[in-house]
């Protein structure tokens, strides 16, 4: 065990520890503690959990760990862990910069990993004015709108901006969807990203 008080935001303590096979670390603040990080190693077995009860052990763990305002917002999977990415949500805005990366085991739906400095450090919410958008004039009439959110992201100065975040799909092209995420205020796009 070792403490970190200098080259970080936050006091904490840094925990390696051995386990037959298994090694890894975790940080806890030592105000409160708040656990930051996790990561344990070990052997990975060919047994694989389905990725409903994969994500039924990352329920349980955020739920446990006590994070209870945040939602579901990414997955992505490697060939030995699912990481599954948990957002703070203010209201009726999801903050993205305030969000939590779990890793879990494939072979057993063991939790391996947690990174939730990013939420620790809870983002200040931006007080500009929202501008409601007209979609139906905003996009091309080719242009289908299949989900629509108000998010907290930081735009190209690191600043935090009040966004929508749109998922739309060009008409006849249904394979084809797109993340538009266009500023609330001046309706600037900010990100359009091809999704899979």
């Amino acid at each position: 065990i070792s403490r970190n008080r200098d080259a970080a935001k936050y006091d904490f303590y840094h925990i390696q520890f051995v386990q037959g096979a298994r090694i890894g670390y975790a940080d806890i603040t030592v105000k409160g503690g708040h656990i930051l990080s996790f990561l344990l190693e070990r052997p990975v077995s060919k047994d694989v959990k389905s990725h409903e009860q994969i994500k039924q052990s990352a329920e349980r763990f955020i739920q446990n760990a006590g994070f209870t305002d945040v939602v579901y917002t990414e997955a992505r999977e490697n060939q030995t862990a699912w990481h599954f990415v948990y957002t703070r949500k203010a209201d009726d805005l999801i903050v993205y910069p305030d969000s939590i990366q779990i890793k879990v085991a494939k072979d057993t739906g063991e939790v391996i990993g947690l990174n939730a400095m990013e939420y620790i450090q809870k983002e200040s919410i931006p007080n500009h004015r929202t501008v409601p958008l007209d979609i139906n004039t905003f996009f091309q009439s080719n242009v289908s709108v299949t989900d629509v959110k108000k998010i907290v992201t930081n735009n190209g100065h690191k600043e935090p901006r009040i966004c929508y975040e749109i998922i739309v799909h060009r008409n006849g092209a249904e394979k084809y969807a797109y993340r538009i995420v266009i500023d609330a205020e001046s309706h600037n796009i900010q990100k359009v990203e091809a999704l899979t």
